[in-house]
């Protein structure tokens, strides 16, 4: 599309990135059977709301910044515009009850939660009629709704979903969940800090029992959701399994080898990446890289050092600054900037852990 906006590629890519509901993911205790089915409906909803709101911001709120400005404030803020559609539809299943498939809510309830930060949401929402009516355009039911704030007379009012009516019993059982991810958030570990998936709506895994997934379907739902090319996470995934070989090497998110970072998938946005990988050694192992694809020389090929004077760096000494020479070649880099490779084919997964064994001495589990 065209964008004007900020918040327009934003909104895409939270649609872009609501992961395909797994047949068969182990549920969180008290979801019937059936609430993947359901669950993957509200999803296909929640995605096609999110495309909707790429094309037309303003009709749901959103802050307009004009795509040409360069300021991360207030790219920032046009971002988290985008979360009143969730904060509306999780105040409304707070401020009600569930009763055959219909949401009885309290309109005094539910317009003094918007009008302030509670429970699961931290901002108000202002003009929430605009997204009402969204949801009324996208199939929802609301009695007594004009398109305009309740008024002072109206007690409550009903939410459904007459092509689906399970959909409000979905949607409330998700805001239950959601609610228990945020104020237990240590022992459901959804998203450990690790792991690099931030707050994101309409995750299966926040009805999940987190425990029961295994560390390769988080890979691989790592990959989908920053939208990488058909192979990279089964690169990953093969990554991971070979990491498990080798004594002190643990994995939470980015590869540890004595508490400290070895490697990690670096993701630098709009679905591009690379693979790092923390040497700082080169020259003790050089040789070895005689043996190794071009596609893996080729980092070590780019001198990233811009003597920027970090910390007190001088144009003698930075503890950042890394030496090594290749092909008698000097090079200089930085520790922040080095060394990321963009190669993923299977077979180079073996040669990343070779360069890994070399730099800090890792020995294989007999």
């Amino acid at each position: 599309m065209d964008y004007r906006y900020h918040c327009q590629p934003q909104a895409e890519d939270y649609a872009r990135a609501i992961l395909p509901v797994p047949d068969g993911y182990p549920l969180r205790d008290g979801l019937p059977e059936d609430f993947r089915e359901q669950f993957s409906k509200l999803c296909a909803l929640m995605k096609e709301m999110y495309l909707d709101m790429a094309r037309q911001p303003e009709a749901y709120g959103l802050t307009l910044v004009d795509i040409q400005l360069q300021d991360n404030r207030v790219i920032r803020d046009a971002g988290n515009s985008i979360h009143r559609l969730f904060d509306t539809m999780m105040r409304l299943s707070q401020s009600g009850e569930v009763r055959n498939h219909q949401l009885v809510v309290s309109a005094p309830a539910f317009k003094a939660s918007i009008r302030k930060a509670q429970g699961a949401v931290s901002v108000p929402v202002p003009r929430y009629e605009l997204i009402l009516a969204r949801l009324v355009d996208f199939g929802f039911s609301i009695s007594g709704f004009t398109g305009k704030p309740f008024g002072k007379d109206v007690e409550s009012f009903i939410v459904e979903y007459p092509d689906f009516p399970a959909m409000i019993d979905t949607v409330r059982a998700y805001c239950d969940c959601w609610e228990a991810l945020r104020t237990n958030r240590a022992s459901i570990k959804i998203w450990p800090e690790e792991f690099h998936h931030h707050a994101y709506r309409f995750d299966y895994k926040v009805t999940a029992d987190c425990d029961k997934i295994s560390v390769r379907q988080w890979i691989a739902d790592e990959a989908k959701y920053h939208g990488y090319p058909e192979g990279v996470g089964e690169f990953y995934i093969a990554f991971y399994e070979y990491s498990r070989q080798f004594k002190g090497v643990k994995f939470n998110g980015d590869y540890l080898y004595k508490s400290k970072r070895i490697a990690r998938d670096l993701q630098k946005g709009q679905g591009r990446h690379s693979l790092s990988l923390k040497l700082r050694e080169m020259d003790r192992y050089m040789s070895e890289m005689d043996a190794l694809p071009a596609g893996i020389r080729e980092p070590l090929r780019k001198s990233s050092c811009g003597h920027c004077g970090f910390q007190g760096a001088t144009d003698e000494f930075c503890k950042f600054r890394l030496k090594w020479t290749l092909e008698n070649t000097v090079h200089e880099g930085c520790a922040f900037l080095c060394f990321e490779f963009e190669d993923f084919d299977l077979a180079r997964v073996a040669d990343y852990w070779r360069l890994l064994e070399q730099e800090y001495g890792l020995k294989r589990i007999s």
